[in-house]
């Protein structure tokens, strides 16, 4: 019996509109491989810096790029523009809501301690029972600690949780650990899936 939903942030409930690690990338001549968003999370994603300029200096620091104003603040402004411009997803806060009635509900995000700020912004921290951000944890998804943070702070089984994120290797490794699984693509996709489950 399902007793918890624990839902991922960016593209999942919203998105931020604009392409910060592509945008990194580009401006620094960065290699698109593999290794780069593992980095790249490691360096901006496990502290709670007291500022944007700490933070922005940790990534040129892990990419080995010039530490000077212009890149700080090139690195600062993107970061700035992903608040301001990211939005939930259409249907997604009256999903939270329907299923808030019936479920325990988590989260859990790799995010920097600014970008957190868009679950007020959205409204919707006081739905959620549970919040797990990689910074404020110093752990990011998929590693299993975070996860079983997150279910002993809701006090359920893996098998009483279902995990729902875009990023299929995130799913992977949930099932893995014993909870369930949906690979989001869109809001209705994700009520489709619940329904199939009698879940809504």
């Amino acid at each position: 019996m399902v007793k918890a939903i624990i839902f991922d942030l960016w593209e999942t409930l919203g998105t931020k509109n604009v392409g910060i690690s592509k945008s990194l990338q580009d401006k620094f001549g960065i290699e698109k491989n593999a290794d780069f968003m593992h980095l790249y999370e490691n360096s901006v994603q496990l502290k709670e810096w007291e500022t944007e300029e700490e933070m922005a200096k940790s990534f040129l620091k892990e990419f080995q790029i010039e530490q000077n104003n212009e890149n700080i603040k090139y690195v600062v402004n993107l970061f700035r523009e992903g608040i301001e411009k990211a939005t939930m997803f259409s249907g997604m806060k009256d999903l939270l809501l329907k299923l808030k009635k019936n479920y325990k509900l988590g989260f859990i995000s790799n995010t920097t301690v600014f970008e957190s700020v868009v679950l007020d912004k959205w409204g919707i921290r006081d739905v959620f029972d549970v919040v797990s951000f990689s910074w404020e944890l110093g752990i990011k998804k998929p590693a299993k600690e975070i996860f079983n943070i997150t279910l002993q702070k809701l006090e359920v089984n893996p098998y009483e949780a279902i995990f729902i994120d875009d990023g299929e290797k995130n799913i992977s490794k949930a099932k893995e650990y014993g909870l369930n699984g949906i690979v989001f693509k869109t809001a209705g996709q994700l009520q489709d899936e619940l329904k199939k489950m009698h879940l809504l």
